[in-house]
């Protein structure tokens, strides 16, 4: 099990949860009440900041098509991008829709 705490989304439902590994977040989000938009039409919608809470890489390994996404929107650099397929490490925005859960993270409303 992972410890996934939601922050700064609702008053209500902000808190610590409890997930298994590989769960994605759309699930574990929609299943607690956490008002986090999940739109696969825009992807602009539905980007968190994802720290890390442990040593351990905390999200699942990105696909091309959401590095690709997160370069398209202005989230992160191509540069940040190559080192995150190099390295095999996500960066701290990631698109919640195609995020799994792999270890324990705060997960927060992504703000520019």
């Amino acid at each position: 099990m992972a410890k996934v705490i939601f922050m700064h989304f609702d008053e209500k439902t902000d808190g610590i949860y409890d997930a298994k590994i590989g769960e994605p977040v759309v699930r574990l989000a929609k299943e607690k009440g956490i008002p986090i938009v999940f739109d696969s039409n825009d992807y602009s919608k539905c980007l968190v900041s994802v720290e890390h809470i442990t040593d351990e890489e905390p999200t699942s390994y990105m696909e091309d098509e959401e590095l690709d996404e997160l370069v398209k929107l202005g989230a992160i650099s191509q540069e940040d991008a190559d080192i995150c397929q190099q390295f095999t490490v996500s960066p701290k925005i990631r698109i919640a829709s195609m995020m799994m859960i792999k270890g324990d993270v705060l997960i927060k409303p992504f703000k520019k």
